[in-house]
């Protein structure tokens, strides 16, 4: 991938991991920033190592005001996370810390235009971000974890790999996510799933944060996140005839104005993600919209 790649909050769980899979999936100039300044400097010290077996790896630290310079930015900058609490009592803090990033793209010399956020809750500060930036940077929350959950539970329910599953998780991610059920397919064929597999599949990928939460790591999923954002920017990248699962902002697609919402999405080099409406059921509609209203009252935004 030509051009430097920003990371901001790069010495976390899941911007360190977030780095590492860059730089394993082809990407050869990063700039790394962190409040946590040892740590960054490790982090970009172990990354260097591995010039010597990546041709042209480039690895460097600075300030948010540089990431302005990057063609592209992933923000997953936060406070760490408090097992117990839902992901919207992060959005004041976060929002907080998010306020330098946002100002520094939005300077009128910034080179960024897209802005990926793994931060969370996702669906919110991106409606939040977006308001702020304006048309000058796009922001695209990456929420693909909630599209990978609800695949793997519909593969054990079906006693099938997860890979051959092709389902989808929109609205939220958080509470109000919305699995597309209704839109199920194993090995390109539609499935309809029985009342006994929905209740199943429903209660894992409900559930899910909740698990999570009860080992009392206070630690966030890493590994697919970063795995999920580093395919994300090199799909802004290069494009890709596949949807993704992304928060975008909406301009009527399923009736939603103005909010950043989780939607499959197709992306292609140099544009917004074009949002895709497809024919849903009606209780996946409502939830949609239930969605919307929520995040919009938490983004306290007003369009």
């Amino acid at each position: 991938m030509r051009g430097t790649i920003g990371i901001h909050g790069a010495a976390g769980a899941v911007g360190a991991a977030t780095a590492f899979a860059l730089a394993q999936g082809g990407a050869r100039r990063l700039l790394l920033t962190d409040a946590a300044a040892p740590r960054l400097a490790c982090l970009a010290m172990d990354l260097e190592m591995l010039r010597a077996a990546l041709p042209g790896l480039q690895v460097a630290r600075g300030g948010v005001e540089e990431l302005a310079g990057c063609e592209r930015v992933v923000a997953c900058a936060g406070v760490p996370h408090r097992d117990g609490a839902p992901r919207s009592a992060f959005f004041d803090e976060n929002a907080e810390i998010l306020a330098p990033l946002a100002d520094a793209l939005a300077a009128p010399d910034a080179v960024c235009r897209t802005l990926v956020l793994v931060s969370n809750p996702v669906d919110a500060l991106a409606t939040w971000l977006q308001a702020r930036l304006g048309e000058r940077v796009g922001v695209v929350g990456h929420t693909l974890n909630d599209t990978l959950r609800l695949r793997v539970a519909i593969a054990r329910v079906r006693g099938c790999d997860p890979a051959a599953v092709e389902a989808w998780s929109v609205g939220e991610h958080g509470p109000h996510a919305v699995p597309l059920l209704s839109r199920v397919r194993v090995g390109a064929a539609p499935v309809l799933l029985s009342a006994r597999e929905r209740a199943q599949v429903l209660g894992e990928v409900r559930g899910w944060y909740a698990r999570w939460q009860a080992h009392g790591t206070g630690t966030t999923s890493a590994w697919s996140s970063a795995w999920g954002a580093a395919a994300l920017v090199r799909a802004l990248h290069e494009g890709d005839a596949r949807p993704w699962p992304v928060a975008t902002l909406l301009r009527g697609t399923y009736d939603i104005d103005g909010v950043c919402l989780t939607v499959p999405a197709l992306l292609r080099p140099g544009a917004r993600p074009r949002p895709l409406q497809w024919r849903l059921a009606a209780d996946e509609r409502a939830g949609i919209a239930a969605a919307a209203a929520a995040i919009e009252e938490q983004a306290c935004v007003s369009y």
